[in-house]
């Protein structure tokens, strides 16, 4: 469904995505509050032949040792009700994981194809807090308690230095900082908008911010298989002349070395330049990826473009 008041905001504010301004802006939209970002399900199964729980993702998909994931009856929806199973990732590869029970529960009651839910992140995932001032007021231990107590990954830390996010306090407001070491480096300077210091606007906020980071640490997996296999170039096009006699319009190609070292694409962005990526598939099967914008001003995530790999 489209509104009329979107089309309008688009049509005279081309750069800028609909957004509510003035002294109401928090206010939800008809009402609705924003589903925050749900965590993906996965299909598990039982593989009698060798006594193991096998999982249908890997470290492709951001998984590595340690993840924890909860079985739960059709009728219960995550997060609610208690989970019947919970199993930890023993081991990843690429595309799949080996699962063994976090308990001593029968599974026998277990279907040989179940579906599992993520509800701890892989060893070292955890989203780190900083609390700078040394005077917390009430309300923000009482919510910082109720963090630490819930299954949204948080962990406290005593420098910035540790940390994704430093949380400076003001009153019965909190100011969220990024002070997270791969965009600082690169001289990233930012700080989100004041919040009200309540459970749900740091629930929300932290479900986001999880979400964000995990699609970012995908790339920081211990297994390097897909690594090895995918070569990534990145250039700046210019335009030439197609080799196809039959195509009179210019095509964009390589202009200049490639810009991708070190696991870094460092480059200033020329005005009026296109800049391009490009995968080689080198392995002997095909391959389906998927390219994202992950944005640290709004903790967004894009979806660019999803294309075949072919070997």
């Amino acid at each position: 469904m489209t509104f009329p008041f979107v089309q309008s905001l688009t049509t005279f504010i081309v750069s800028q995505n609909p957004q509510v301004e003035g002294i109401n802006q928090h206010r939800y939209i008809f009402n609705s509050k924003v589903i925050p970002p749900a965590r993906p399900s996965y299909l598990a199964r039982y593989d009698s032949e060798y006594g193991i729980f096998l999982l249908n993702a890997g470290t492709a998909h951001g998984i590595t040792l340690g993840a924890e994931f909860a079985f739960r009856v059709a009728k219960e929806t995550y997060p609610s009700g208690k989970p019947l199973h919970t199993f930890v990732v023993n081991n990843s590869a690429s595309f799949f994981s080996i699962l063994r029970l976090a308990n001593d529960a029968s599974w026998q009651s277990l279907p040989t194809v179940f579906t599992v839910f993520q509800v701890k992140p892989s060893l070292g995932g955890t989203i780190r807090l900083y609390l700078s001032s040394s005077h917390k007021p009430p309300c923000l231990i009482s919510v910082c308690d109720d963090i630490r107590n819930s299954p949204h990954d948080v962990e406290f830390v005593h420098s910035s230095d540790d940390a994704h996010f430093e949380l400076i306090v003001r009153d019965n407001q909190v100011v969220v900082s990024v002070c997270d070491r791969k965009a600082t480096i690169y001289g990233f300077d930012h700080q989100f908008p004041t919040l009200q210091v309540t459970q749900d606007n740091l629930t929300s906020f932290l479900e986001k911010a999880g979400c964000f980071y995990r699609e970012r640490n995908r790339h920081t997996s211990v297994d390097s298989e897909v690594v090895k296999v995918v070569t990534l170039e990145f250039y700046k096009l210019g335009a030439t002349h197609s080799k196809f006699e039959d195509i009179p319009d210019p095509q964009l190609r390589e202009s200049g070395p490639n810009l991708y070292s070190a696991d870094t694409i460092d480059f200033i962005v020329e005005e009026g330049c296109v800049y391009g990526v490009k995968l080689t598939n080198l392995s002997s099967r095909d391959l389906y990826p998927t390219l994202f914008y992950l944005d640290s001003n709004d903790l967004s995530i894009s979806n660019l473009y999803h294309f075949p790999l072919k070997s």
